[in-house]
């Protein structure tokens, strides 16, 4: 009888999987709603402008793995920079990148944020979540993941309607180069960071 049961179970288990949910929170979610939930809280202080994007900017610097993003982002003209040139176009990168990314959190209702799971392959993780517009849209994106030496998750990658943030810059600067040089591709990235 308890064998027929659990046999049973399993089989209702099987054919109804949307009983279950398809993907489970884990460390990966865990880890990046709480950055996520404290960049939020940052703008929600009453603190100036200057103290928010500070804040903000310590717990994107956690949150990011600006050299692996940065490498990847540069990535055919990676090779042939000196490592003063990588540590100075890492840096840029992360200044541009984080100036976007709080000005995205301005347009998301913060309340409908929605953490849709994480799927885990040794290493490297994604994280879906969907966010709402304050005007109601509902919008796709993603973060990948990596397993750093220190054993904190940190974003390689945000993808955004299955996007990658990281592959449309590599285009746009590909293109910036391409036409002019990677001294002149730098000069435009300092004064879009400033």
């Amino acid at each position: 009888m308890n064998r027929h049961r659990t046999l049973l179970l399993a089989t209702v288990l099987i054919l109804a999987p949307g009983l279950l949910p398809s993907a489970q929170a884990g460390a990966p979610t865990d880890q990046l709603r709480a950055d996520i939930d404290r960049v939020y809280e940052t703008f929600q202080r009453g603190t100036s402008a200057a103290n928010q994007e500070l804040e903000a900017a310590r717990i994107l610097d956690r949150m990011f793995d600006w050299s692996r993003m940065a490498e990847a982002a540069l990535r055919n003209h990676w090779a042939a920079r000196t490592p003063a040139e990588r540590a100075e176009f890492t840096q840029l990168f992360a200044q541009v990148f984080r100036r976007a990314y709080v000005t995205r959190i301005h347009v998301v209702d913060a309340s409908k944020f929605n953490y849709l799971g994480d799927t885990v392959d040794g290493p490297r993780a994604a994280v879906k979540t969907q966010v709402f517009t304050k005007k109601g849209s509902a919008i796709d994106v993603d973060y990948v993941l990596r397993l750093a030496n220190d054993q904190r998750w940190r974003v390689n990658d945000v993808t955004i309607q299955s996007m990658s943030l990281v592959e449309n810059y590599r285009a746009q600067f590909d293109v910036v180069i391409a036409r002019s040089s990677y001294e002149a591709f730098v000069t435009r990235l300092r004064n879009l960071a400033k």
